[in-house]
C-alpha cells in the first residue's frame, strides 16, 4: 500500500510524457515522384521520372494528441506499391531504360527519437532527418563508344542522406492525421566496360499522409472511465508479469521508463 501511494504521489508531481502513435499511411493519397538523370558529361545525358502511390507506416508523439504543440517522429517507412519505369537518350545513338523494382523510402535511424519540435497552427518540421533509399535499379544501356550491357544497382548501398522533413497535423473527431514530405536526392558513378563513364542521379520527392486513431486514456488500465488505485494496481500487476499492454513507450522492454511514463499519465488525467 506505502509503495502504491508513493507512485500516486509520483504521478501527481510528474508532467505528462508523450505516447508514441502508429499512423497507417494511406495509398490514395501518398505517392513517390522521382527522376533519375543520366549525367554522360561532355557526351551529354538525359532525364526522366515516374511516380507510384505508396503504402506504409509512420510513428510519432504528440504532447497531446488531440491539441498538440509538440511532436517527435520515431519511424517511418513507406513502400513503392508498383516498380517505376525510366528511359532515357543520354548522348548520339545512346539509349537507356531502368526498372526500379522493391523501392522504398524509410527512416535511417529506428529507435533514435527525432524532438520534440513544436507544432505551430498544424506545421511542424524534423530538421536533418536520415533518410535512406531502398531498391534495385536495373539499368540496360547502350552507349556510343562504349558499348552495351546491363548496371545493377541497390540503391540502399548510396547509404543514407539527411534533410528537413515538412509535415501538417490535422486533428480530427476520432483521429489524427499527419503528412509529411520527404525530399530524396541520392548518386552513384555509372560504370560501363569497367569505365566509369558519368553518374545516375536520382532526385524525388515522397508525400507521406498518414493516420492514427485518438488514443484512449491511456492509464485507465481498468476501463472504467475513472483514474484511481485499481488502475494503478492493474497496470502494476500487468508489469509483473511483463505483459505486453504494460510496454507503455513500445521499446520491447520492462523497466523504470515504462513505469515512469505510466505515473506521468496517471498524473495528466484523461479529457
Amino acid at each position: 500500500m506505502k509503495a502504491v501511494g508513493f507512485f500516486i504521489g509520483i504521478a501527481l508531481a510528474t508532467s505528462a510524457v508523450a505516447q508514441p502513435l502508429d499512423f497507417v499511411v494511406d495509398p490514395m493519397q501518398s505517392s513517390i515522384d522521382l527522376t533519375i538523370e543520366i549525367d554522360l558529361g561532355a557526351l551529354g545525358g538525359d532525364t526522366d521520372s515516374d511516380s507510384s502511390s505508396v503504402s506504409g507506416m509512420v510513428t510519432a508523439s504528440f504532447d497531446d494528441p488531440a491539441a498538440p504543440s509538440e511532436s517527435s517522429l520515431h519511424d517511418f517507412f513507406g513502400a513503392i506499391d508498383n516498380d517505376l519505369m525510366f528511359n532515357w537518350e543520354p548522348a548520339f545513338l545512346s539509349t537507356a531504360s531502368a526498372t526500379l523494382a522493391g523501392g522504398s523510402v524509410e527512416y535511417a535511424e529506428p529507435g533514435t527519437i527525432l524532438g520534440p519540435v513544436p507544432v505551430m497552427s498544424g506545421d511542424v518540421t524534423f530538421p536533418m532527418v536520415p533518410t535512406i533509399v531502398s531498391g534495385v535499379l536495373t539499368v540496360d544501356y547502350n552507349i556510343f563508344l562504349f558499348g552495351s550491357g546491363s548496371e545493377v544497382i541497390n540503391l540502399a548501398d548510396l547509404g543514407p542522406t539527411a534533410d528537413d522533413i515538412s509535415g501538417m497535423v490535422v486533428v480530427g473527431e476520432d483521429d489524427i492525421t499527419l503528412t509529411n514530405t520527404i525530399e530524396i536526392e541520392t548518386s552513384q558513378p555509372l560504370v560501363v566496360e569497367g569505365s566509369e563513364i558519368g553518374m545516375v542521379i536520382v532526385t524525388g520527392t515522397a508525400t507521406l499522409v498518414a493516420t492514427a486513431d485518438l488514443p484512449s486514456c491511456a492509464p485507465d488500465f481498468t476501463d472504467d472511465g475513472q483514474l484511481n488505485f485499481l488502475d494503478v494496481s492493474a497496470f502494476l500487476g500487468l508489469f509483473a508479469v511483463q505483459d505486453p499492454a504494460a510496454d507503455i513507450n513500445v521499446d520491447g522492454q520492462y523497466n523504470f521508463l515504462d513505469v515512469s511514463l505510466f505515473l506521468s499519465l496517471f498524473g495528466a488525467g484523461c479529457p
